[in-house]
C-alpha cells in the first residue's frame, strides 16, 4: 500500500493534496477518502496483530510521510519514480516492527 501511495504521489502530484485536502468536497478523491482511510486504518490493525507493523504506528504517520514525500524533487519524471521508490522502501522498513 505504501508503495502505491508513494508511486501514485510521484506520477500525479496532486494526489496528495487531494488525499489531505481540508476541503475534501471539492476533490474528486473525496467521495472514498473516508473509506480509504477506514481500510488504511483495519489494514494497520490487522498487520499489528500479525506482529508485522509496530505498535506504535497511527494514521497521522501516514499522512506525515506522505508529507515528507511531497518534498521529492526531481529534474525528469524517471528520477522522481526512482526516489519515491527508494523512499516507500525507507518507509516500509521504518514501520515494520
Amino acid at each position: 500500500m505504501i508503495e502505491k501511495i508513494c508511486e501514485l504521489h510521484a506520477r500525479n502530484r496532486g494526489f496528495t493534496d487531494a488525499f489531505m485536502s481540508a476541503h475534501p468536497k471539492e476533490v474528486d478523491l473525496a467521495a472514498s477518502r473516508e473509506q480509504t482511510l477506514n481500510a488504511i486504518a483495519e489494514l494497520a490493525r490487522r498487520a499489528k496483530k500479525t506482529g508485522h507493523l509496530r505498535a506504535d504506528f497511527v494514521l497521522d504517520d501516514l499522512i506525515l510521510m506522505l508529507m515528507a514525500h511531497r518534498g521529492i524533487r526531481a529534474a525528469s519524471a524517471a528520477a522522481r519514480l526512482t526516489a519515491s521508490r527508494r523512499f516507500a522502501a525507507l518507509m516500509i522498513q521504518a514501520f515494520q516492527a
